[in-house]
């Protein structure tokens, strides 16, 4: 009566979870953006996709080989599987451990005996037995285990969104930057051109007459200097197709051929649409890489805090037609403070947690009004630039 009493105590326990419930942080900031550029800019949804608002396919094949051959990507794959497989091995607390042998035996007697000639007997024995102990989660210290696990996979999962996004970023930038470099080189071999015909020009008239020789030495120096800037371009132009061919999977030289061919850059839309500035909180994938770190470290503590209280367990046996049941309790009574001591360690690495995730949201706000503000600035100074050049040829 007295087992039956306490297993039922046990049992009424064992929904009970110490340690605090995680509970996602709440920041208030302005809807609005600062830098808002009102003409070149809408609130509409970003679109996932968004390479394809540049309108062109060779770049669309590469964000297709990007996202299906980059190392980093399999390497942040390889590691969302893993923290699924500890996930999976933390749940396995959850079921029992069971386990069984078994045993056979062959014996024969003896038949040299006083009384009888009779040959020996013959007899087989079979013994199995079957074992299984469940511990029961009485202060829930597995289910925060699982926690913690399960944010981790979070963790993981949004650790594997940021290399994707950044991958795909840096290889339309390079893209891009290889492109411009192409027409930087026709512009400078133009330029190099040019100045090489007034050179000349300059050398005919010095032989009639016609000019001095500071004229020619400057022509000259013009010449040489914008002649000069070719190869370093040509050696830009190739790092940045060897590390888009890296970017692919791919050897370095890879893409020198397809590249090889001129093409206009991509012509950004007149609109870009940025959304509203409480969305960033939920499109980067850093904030939430900081986030999920956050309630794993939460979760850790009620794991650490379970440990100061006894543990139960019960073990189920039975062989040859007997069954029995018993319970076990564990209880580290003194460890000297090492779990208390382990319990604030936790509860100091989740303040730390939650000081990395403010700081990564007031990062990203950064980045993104300093990208926007860019954006805009740079917008004004082409158009400054091409109302200039309209100027000069008037």
């Amino acid at each position: 009566m007295k087992k039956l009493i306490l297993t039922s105590a046990v049992l009424c326990l064992t929904g009970c979870s110490v340690g605090p419930d995680y509970k996602a942080p709440s920041l208030s900031f302005l809807d609005r953006w600062f830098s808002e550029q009102a003409d070149v800019t809408s609130e509409k949804p970003v679109d996932t996709a968004w390479w394809l608002i540049f309108k062109d396919p060779l770049l669309e094949k590469y964000i297709e080989q990007a996202a299906e051959n980059n190392k980093d990507l399999k390497i942040a794959l390889a590691n969302l599987r893993g923290a699924r497989a500890l996930r999976r091995e933390q749940g396995g607390a959850f079921f029992p451990e069971i386990g069984a042998t078994s045993s056979a035996d062959r014996t024969r007697t003896s038949g040299a005996s006083s009384s009888s000639t009779s040959t020996g007997q013959i007899s087989n024995s079979y013994d199995a037995t079957f074992d299984a102990s469940w511990e029961l989660d009485i202060f829930g210290g597995n289910r925060r285990s699982y926690e913690a696990a399960e944010a981790r996979v979070g963790k993981s999962l949004a650790a594997y969104q940021d290399v994707m996004l950044s991958t795909l970023s840096e290889v339309a930038r390079n893209y891009y930057e290889a492109r411009g470099l192409q027409k930087r080189i026709i512009i400078t071999q133009q330029n190099t051109q040019l100045l090489k015909e007034s050179f000349e020009v300059i050398s005919d008239r010095l032989d009639a007459g016609e000019t001095s020789d500071f004229d020619l030495y400057r022509a000259q120096g013009e010449y040489q200097l914008t002649h000069a800037l070719i190869p370093n371009l040509e050696a830009e132009l190739k790092a940045s197709i060897y590390t888009l061919s890296i970017l692919l999977g791919q050897p370095p030289e890879s893409l020198l051929d397809e590249m090889a061919a001129v093409q206009a850059l991509p012509t950004p839309p007149d609109m870009v649409p940025v959304g509203l500035r409480s969305d960033i909180l939920r499109r980067r994938p850093d904030i939430r890489i900081a986030e999920r770190e956050l309630a794993a470290s939460v979760a850790d503590i009620g794991a650490e805090t379970a440990a100061l209280f006894p543990q139960f367990s019960d073990i189920f046996s039975g062989g040859a037609g007997l069954w029995s049941i018993a319970s076990m309790m564990q209880w580290s009574v003194f460890e000297g403070g090492a779990l208390r001591a382990r319990v604030e360690v936790q509860k100091e690495e989740s303040l730390a947690a939650l000081a990395s995730y403010e700081k990564a949201v007031l990062e990203a706000l950064r980045d993104a009004e300093t990208a926007l503000m860019s954006y805009g600035q740079g917008l004004e100074t082409r158009q400054r630039l091409a109302n200039g050049v309209e100027s000069r040829r008037c």
